[in-house]
Formats: C-alpha cells, sequence, structure tokens
C-alpha cells in the first residue's frame, strides 16, 4: 500500500520525539512505520455515510469531573491541636536541607 518510509524520515520522526535510533535500527523502524501507515491507510477503504458521526470511544462517557462547590474547611485550630509543634498558624517540621 504505502511507500517504503526513508531512513531520512524515519531519523527526522525519531528526533521530534526525542527518540534515540542507533543506524543498525533505522531499516526496522521504517519498515514498522511503514506497517503502521498501511494499516492506518486501510480506514480510508471504508465505505460510509457521510452523515457518521465521529466515533471516540468503545463505550459512550460523559465528564465525569464533579462540579466546584464551596464546603467548610475543617477547624485550622483542631487541626494544629494534634502537631508536635506549632506557632498557632502553622506546623513546624524538621529543615529539609541544611
Amino acid at each position: 500500500m504505502s511507500d517504503s518510509i526513508d531512513r531520512d524520515t524515519v531519523k527526522q520522526v525519531a528526533r521530534l520525539a526525542r527518540i534515540y535510533l542507533a543506524e543498525k535500527q533505522l531499516d526496522a523502524a521504517s519498515q514498522h512505520l511503514a506497517d503502521i501507515l498501511d494499516y492506518v491507510g486501510q480506514l480510508d477503504e471504508v465505505d460510509l455515510p457521510h452523515d457518521v458521526q465521529p466515533f471516540f470511544g468503545a463505550i459512550e462517557s460523559v465528564n465525569a469531573v464533579r462540579t466546584d462547590v464551596v464546603e467548610p474547611s475543617v477547624d485550622r485550630e483542631m487541626i494544629l491541636r494534634n502537631a508536635p509543634d506549632t506557632d498557632g498558624k502553622f506546623y513546624f517540621v524538621p529543615p529539609v536541607f541544611k
């Protein structure tokens, strides 16, 4: 179906994808990319009516993100009561860097 992809194209794609390919890998990568393009090219051969809408997944999903609702927070004084050391507003923790 598709023409063979040359080594320069494979090098360019690898560079853009930030993938290192050794010289001996270029021929195999060229064949793999050609196979992928052949497979994707098969979609052009499917006869579909023009009013078919794009399909983005195996199941229909809806945005699962919940709406933002402002709720009261936990009382700061209650939380700080359990802290080993505070200044009344924040926890004191041992330094990470010295």
